[in-house]
């Protein structure tokens, strides 16, 4: 039975400062995600994906409710070291993210702060440079990158430290579609070959597609959690929140507007064309 690795129980936040008068961040939401689950976390602007993605390795935590990372409270200060170890973070620039003077450096930088044996940081900076294909860029410079290769690094930085879990916040978005291409290519990899669970806050459609789950948010609370075929072909409710749909899942259903016979749920090129096809042949 798979084990839950991420669990919110009516978590709720304000940030300081905000009245609570007001609307929370965050509104008792609860959550289950297992181990080795690959999960895309959508929604509009301000509904709470980052926040709620801060909850999960205690960079913000609760106002009430509980947050538990492998069973660990991210309520405990004592905890935090081990929450963060876990479950590592991307955000959506990597310059941010980047610290060493080289590649190399940048990626040994969260094993010398945990005072690691330097033959073993040697050894885990090796793997992991190795891992994502980089290792030809340890001496670089990181400013030198591309925005691609910068997340790469980045990349390889957590998988230095050994998580369970990445929390990724829209680390394509600044990127060329070829950098969107290796990079989600470089994550979809560790989830499948190393069952490390990934938690991924994204605009686009085409990467919410590769989701096992899709978590939608509105105004801080859970809205709606299905597959990608279930959420990205409820277009009337996506429409509403101002995100969309993969094109031919645009196109697909409005071709069923039109009384095309078309099944539900296609998402992808190659299915429209398929069914499309189809209804050539037999009409």
């Amino acid at each position: 039975m798979p084990k839950v690795l991420l669990e919110t129980k009516k978590l709720t936040f304000f940030y300081p400062g905000q009245a609570e008068s007001s609307a929370p961040a965050l509104k008792e939401i609860n959550l289950q995600i297992e181990e080795g689950e690959y999960i895309a976390l959508i929604g509009a602007n301000g509904s709470g994906k980052t926040t709620l993605l801060k909850q999960l390795n205690a960079l913000l935590r609760p106002t009430s409710g509980e947050v538990y990372v492998d069973g660990i409270s991210t309520t405990d200060e004592n905890n935090l070291p081990q929450i963060r170890s876990l479950c590592g973070m991307i955000f959506q620039n990597p310059d941010n993210q980047i610290v060493g003077a080289t590649v190399e450096e940048d990626v040994a930088f969260g094993l010398e702060n945990r005072a690691v044996p330097p033959p073993e940081i040697r050894r885990r900076v090796a793997a992991a440079l190795e891992l994502l294909g980089i290792s030809h860029l340890a001496g670089f410079p990181p400013h030198l990158l591309s925005g691609g290769e910068k997340q790469k690094v980045a990349l390889a930085g957590l998988l230095a430290l050994s998580p369970r879990c990445l929390l990724l916040d829209e680390p394509t978005a600044m990127l060329d579609p070829a950098g969107q291409a290796v990079l989600i290519e470089a994550v979809q990899r560790l989830n499948r070959e190393r069952g490390i669970t990934v938690i991924h806050v994204t605009h686009f459609p085409e990467e919410v597609v590769l989701a096992g789950r899709v978590l939608l948010l509105e105004n801080g609370s859970l809205l709606k959690e299905g597959p990608p075929s279930e959420i990205l072909t409820d277009l009337p409710l996506l429409h509403r929140l101002g995100l969309r749909t993969t094109a031919a899942g645009e196109l697909a259903y409005l071709l069923r507007e039109d009384g095309f016979p078309l099944p539900a749920g296609i998402l992808h090129n190659r299915e429209l064309v398929k069914h499309l096809c189809l209804y050539a042949q037999k009409n």
